[in-house]
């Protein structure tokens, strides 16, 4: 049997165990995460209500809807830009996710120092989208920690069997998702690249059709492909919003369930425990409480962590300051993520 919570006996194994850094390290990801799908979800509200705008002005006044009215051009371009922006904000979470997967499934340990260049070189990036289309079901299971459930003791056969019933579930859900994810980001691939490093998007290209009154519109993209140029059009519609905020919410849970379960696996000292998401469906999820609650030889703790920035040295504040009016920023010559000096009194598990 597990223990109860006991903050002590975890500080002591994470720090055993070398995994202070990275715990840390995860809990400071989950919240970072939720901050930056924060940001996807309301770009993606504000798109729809701009679109919305757009399609009150143009039922009231048809005639404006022309490429020659420059302030409804702009309003076009604006929706435009904010699409590709979207599209690019989502690509990145992708990339997060793929990182993700491969550290914590080769090296749970290396996660926190992978943040330099050649720490996750770009082929190495698109192994692991091309790794999402053939993920198995014993793949995600590993990557994702999910228990044995012959492990808990607790529960009779029956329940065991019922809830590796709802796990198996979860897994085929995740597994559907990695395939949705993976599509996207070989279909926007270029597009995101391409918005990133040139300028070579067309905006603001719309046409009315009077005999519906619907507005329709696209955004082009131009792009080489072995010396030869092509062009990329992609309509932008509330229908094509809801696209991309559909794989977001499938990156964001995915990205999150897999920071979590790596926080319960270090928690529990490696042994199997009872994932806190679970994949399943509503009608699904009282049964999976009602088992989970019976299990008690693991812990699943809420996490928070801080970071103890110390004051730096006297003889360097001005040279500090200087940097900061002038260039707007100081490059510390240490990391903020140090176990030994910044974050001993960092971790905090509460039940």
């Amino acid at each position: 049997m597990v223990s109860p919570c006991n903050p002590s006996q975890i500080y002591e194994y994470l720090l055993k165990n070398d995994y202070l850094d990275t715990f840390l390290f995860l809990i400071s990801s989950a919240d970072n995460l939720n901050n930056r799908a924060a940001l996807l979800d309301k770009k993606s509200n504000d798109l729809l209500e701009k679109m919305r705008h757009v399609t009150d002005k143009v039922s009231s006044n048809p005639e404006e809807a022309i490429p020659e009215n420059p302030e409804f051009s702009s309003l076009m371009k604006g929706i435009h830009y904010d699409y590709l922006d979207a599209i690019m904000q989502l690509n990145i979470l992708i990339e997060l996710l793929a990182v993700y997967c491969r550290k914590i499934r080769d090296n749970l340990r290396e996660l926190p120092q992978c943040i330099g260049k050649n720490d996750f070189p770009t082929r190495e990036l698109y192994d692991e989208f091309e790794r999402f289309l053939n993920l198995s079901i014993t793949d995600i299971c590993d990557n994702f920690h999910y228990p044995n459930v012959q492990s808990f003791l607790e529960l009779s056969n029956d329940e065991r069997r019922s809830l590796k019933k709802l796990l198996d579930k979860s897994l085929q859900k995740i597994q559907e998702a990695f395939t949705k994810i993976y599509w996207f980001q070989d279909n926007f691939r270029d597009v995101y690249n391409k918005y990133k490093h040139t300028l070579s998007e067309f905006t603001g290209v719309f046409g009315l059709d009077r005999a519906t009154m619907s507005l329709q519109t696209e955004v082009y993209v131009r792009h080489k492909e072995r010396d030869r140029i092509c062009t990329y059009m992609m309509p932008v519609s509330p229908d094509d919003v809801r696209y991309l905020r559909e794989i977001a919410v499938r990156v964001y849970y995915m990205l999150k369930a897999l920071i979590e379960n790596a926080l319960l696996h270090i928690v529990n000292e490696g042994r199997d425990f009872v994932p806190k998401t679970l994949f399943i469906d509503e009608g699904d999820k009282t049964e999976f409480e009602e088992l989970s609650g019976k299990i008690q030889s693991c812990i699943a703790p809420d996490f928070r962590s801080k970071v103890i920035v110390r004051p730096p040295e006297a003889e360097n504040v001005d040279r500090i300051n200087r940097d900061l009016k002038e260039k707007h920023l100081h490059k510390m010559d240490r990391d903020i993520l140090d176990p030994s000096s910044l974050l001993k009194e960092g971790v905090k598990v509460t039940k």
